[in-house]
Parts: structure tokens; sequence; C-alpha cells
């Protein structure tokens, strides 16, 4: 299960508790965690990764507990017999029944660390100290986890620091974590630095994802969903909107993970699944999973991330009042920013006017720069986007030898064979100058020996 592709599926949202959840659904083994908050010395801290269902669906429901008591207080299925009878919220737990339960218990601490609750999924009572940014950071680097993680749960609580004080107006320094400072989230991005450091995908994939509904409260008052952060750290990737009643189901310790793990958003790849695992939070949602699917698996041939089926951006305007250089420079500074591709068609404007049609081509993390850049350049008061599938050839830059000098050769494989061959133009004209003869001479001679048989990178 190491070293696959993985693809999450927000349908209900998501929260670092379910993101945990779901990795050990899929079969990560608890100790990978349980390892991880033993190395942050939290007095009294543990792991409990237990079986249990939300609507029907089974997961494994992963939280945080301090002295042996859940941090977030009783899950529904664990209230007394009579008031989860009378609320329709399925059974108690005991150790009679069939679905498991595991504790795992962190080593003594060195210092306490208080705790309290993160929105939509954190509803505890416990008491929240905070911390602020240079506090969790210490905390990090004085723990015993291993560099790579302790690198990424950096960049974790960095990232959403940032997204904190843009959302309030402060230095990233000045953000007093008051939900994420709390002990279970901390444990929740450390452990998930941990769980992706031992599950190592070749790629991590997401589809667009679930925000909830209605408001939520925080640290600062009620607030509509998706709070500040949430929207901050969304910014320029597929959301949607369910109903009000259901409430905050994306909370900043899922949005950054998204937003720092996932390396493409999309919907559901070609892939040979080979494993599906559920994480569980806390409530029950009336007529909806309140659930996380991670779905892991290979590429099958000719299909999926890194295969010859991605996903494209289309973005378009339409311009009648830039000269031929303004249009040219347009292009040409899209390009060198990063956009795929870009390409002029001649259209017909208002009044019988001429004009050109600007495509661009971008991933969908370069969206909103990109599309800004194009708007800036070209003067229009707007632009359009679709997302589009594209097939695209794996590219290698192969050196060959011809009697005229090494050239660089770009080559283009679909689905295993070679399709394209193309020389390089620069070494093409270098060569050809220094042997006085023709461009096109060099260029033959660099295609035929591209052709006859492979050659190191």
């Amino acid at each position: 299960m190491r070293g696959k592709d993985l693809h999450l599926d927000c349908f209900s949202g998501l929260a670092g508790d379910m993101f945990l959840g779901a990795c050990l659904d899929l079969g990560m083994p608890a100790s990978v965690v349980a390892e991880a908050v033993a190395s942050l010395k939290l007095h009294g801290i543990s792991i409990e990764a237990r079986k249990t269902t939300r609507a029907g669906f089974a997961g494994t429901r992963f939280r945080v507990l301090d002295h042996g008591k859940p941090i977030e207080g009783p899950d529904p299925e664990e209230r007394a017999p009579e008031s989860a009878a009378a609320a329709g919220l399925g059974h108690e737990r005991d150790a009679e029944h069939p679905l498991y339960q595991q504790a795992f218990s962190a080593a003594p601490p060195e210092h306490d660390a208080g705790y309290g609750h993160d929105h939509g999924h954190r509803h505890g009572h416990g008491h929240d100290h905070g911390r602020n940014l240079p506090e969790i950071l210490a905390l990090i680097d004085s723990s015993g986890l291993a560099p790579a993680v302790k690198l990424r749960a950096r960049a974790l609580f960095h990232r959403l620091g940032e997204a904190e004080a843009k959302a309030h107006g402060m230095a990233v320094e000045r953000v007093h974590f008051h939900e994420v400072g709390a002990v279970d989230s901390i444990v929740d991005l450390v452990g998930a630095a941990a769980a992706i450091e031992w599950l190592a995908p070749r790629r991590v994939t997401c589809g667009a994802v679930n925000l909830g509904g209605g408001t939520v409260r925080g640290a600062h008052g009620v607030m509509p969903v998706p709070p500040p952060a949430v929207a901050e750290l969304m910014r320029g990737l597929p959301v949607y909107g369910s109903e009000r009643s259901v409430g905050e189901l994306l909370t900043p310790t899922g949005a950054v993970l998204l937003a720092e793990l996932v390396d493409e958003f999309v919907e559901l790849p070609s892939l040979l699944v080979e494993r599906v695992g559920y994480g569980l939070g806390r409530k029950e949602i009336a007529g909806r999973p309140n659930a996380v699917r991670l779905i892991s698996g290979t590429s099958w041939p000719g299909a999926g991330p890194g295969g010859p089926h991605t996903e494209v951006l289309v973005v378009e305007c339409e311009v009648d009042d830039l000269s031929g250089e303004g249009l040219g420079h347009a292009t040409t500074r899209l390009l060198a920013e990063g956009a795929l591709d870009v390409y002029l068609t001649p259209v017909q404007m208002k009044k019988g006017r001429p004009g050109s049609l600007v495509t661009m081509l971008c991933r969908r993390p370069e969206l909103e720069r990109l599309a800004g850049l194009l708007l800036a350049e070209t003067g229009s008061i707007g632009c359009r986007f679709q997302a589009s599938g594209r097939f695209e050839a794996e590219r290698e830059i192969v050196s060959v030898p011809t009697r005229f000098g090494e050239v660089r050769v770009k080559r283009a494989r679909f689905l295993g064979r070679t399709i394209a061959n193309a020389p390089e133009f620069e070494d093409c004209r270098r060569l050809a100058e220094a042997a006085g003869t023709t461009w096109r001479a060099v260029h033959e001679a660099a295609t035929v020996a591209a052709a006859a048989g492979p050659f190191p990178l």
C-alpha cells in the first residue's frame, strides 16, 4: 500500500481526525501516529482508533485522548442507551460490541500543552490556551520526530499561519491559534505529516471539496461557512457548498492538508484500485455520512496522473483594441510565467470589428495568477475558463551524436511508444553556423540519429 497513488473524496468535507482515520482504515499501522505523538512529549496525551459507523458507512474513527478521555467529548454512539435511542444515534459502544477499539499511549511528557476545539468537527469542552506559530514550531523542533516529518509539519503550520494572518490582517508571528493551537489539532497535523511520510504516495489527487453551509462559531464569534482561513486556503481550488443546516464540513486543519498535500485537484482518475479507507468525523449528520474516502491504487497504462490523461484549464478572452506587438508580448509573458500554451485565433467582434481570441492553457493551481496576468496584459475586462481533459505524451530530453556535434532532442512517448523526436532549434542553429552549413542539414542529421536508437539522457 506504500508508494501508491492516493485519491481523496471529500463529499463531507475534511478534518484532520478524518484524514488520519482514513489512513488507518486503509491499513497504515496506528503505531505510525502513536510514535509521532509520543515524540511530542505532551502530558497524558494518547490516541485512539476504533471501528464504527456514520450513516451506514463503516470506517475508522481517530481521536485524541487526554488522560484516557476524549478531548472532544463522547461520540454519539457512546451516549447512554436511552438518550442514544431517543436521538436515533445508533449503538452504544461497549466491550462486547463487534467493532474494535484500540488505544495507544504517548510517552510521559516534559510539559503540558493545553487543548480546546477545532470548529466543525471539534466540539469538546476542554480549555483552549492557544499558541502562536513560534511556540508550535518550537514544540515540533524539540520533538523526536524524524527530520522529514518535522519539515512537513512545519510547512503545514506555516501555511496555516499565513492564511490566518491574511484573514485577520496581522503579522504571521502574532497569529494566536485559538482552534488549531489545541493539542488535538497539533496531533492531527503532526500525525498527518508522519502518515504521509510512511505512505510515501506517488501522487495525491482530490476532487471538488464540500465546504458545508450555514455558520460556525469560532474564537472570533459566529462566522459564515467557510470561515476566513478556510476560504483563504482554498483559493483557486474546486469547492462547493451544502444546505445551511449542515454547518461547517471543511475545517482549517482539513483545508491546510488539502492545500499542502494534494498534487492535483481532479475528479477520480483512472486507477487500478487496491484499497479503500474511510475516516469518520465525530458528528452524525442527518442524511449524510460524516466521512472522507481515501482510495489507494496504481495508474493503469494510458490514464491517470502521471499518464497521458490529465486535467487542464482552458482560459479565454477576446481582444480587439490591442496591437500585434501587444498581443505578441502578452503571449510571450504568459508562457514565461508558466502557461502550458497560449495561442491566438482571428474572430469577428461587435460591429464587424476584427479581433483575436486569446486562449491559454494552464494547471488549476496557477489559474488565478495567470488569469490575472492575462487580463492585465491584454486589457480585457474579463475572461472565462473551463476544465478539460488532455492526453499528454511523456517527454524527455536525449542527446544524440551527429557529424556536426551533439544535438539535444525532445523525445515524446505515448503508451510506451515513441511518437516524435524534435531536435532543439538553438543546438541546430549553433552547429550549423560553426560548420558553415544550413540549419536544415543539422536538423535532418539529428532527426535520423534520434530515430536510430536510444541514447542516454
